[in-house]
């Protein structure tokens, strides 16, 4: 398996997808309040009904979710280049979760991709 099938493929979207939603889901309930679930709970309903659905169906609901990730991307910037300050509250963390995301977008848009292209 190529690595452009594996990240292609939309069950690994997906799975990846999933990861950060619980992590999020976590983060709301000991961090930031059930409020956060309101913006994490439709994330993770969408990127499961893309699995759901798959074909083009499927990318346009994983599109909702990338273009959402995408517009946190500079704060993931910052947060990279702050995470030796004293200020920063996860330290090394940083160093894990930001790439794993941004894995995760770029899996989402070459899911995307394929699927659109899958002729069904």
């Amino acid at each position: 398996m190529t690595i452009v099938s594996f990240l292609s493929n939309i069950r690994n979207a997906v799975i990846a997808n999933a990861v950060i939603v619980i992590f999020h889901i976590w983060v709301a309930i000991a961090i930031e309040g059930l409020g956060f679930l309101a913006i994490v709970l439709p994330i993770g309903a969408l990127v499961g009904a893309a699995y759901y659905f798959k074909g083009k169906v499927g990318a346009l609901l994983l599109l909702l979710p990338t273009l959402a990730y995408l517009v946190v991307v500079p704060d993931m910037i910052t947060g990279l280049s702050e995470a030796s300050s004293p200020d920063n509250e996860i330290g090394w963390g940083v160093y894990v979760l930001i790439p794993f995301w941004w894995l995760t977008i770029v899996s989402n848009i070459f899911s995307i991709i394929s699927e659109i292209r899958t002729k069904k």
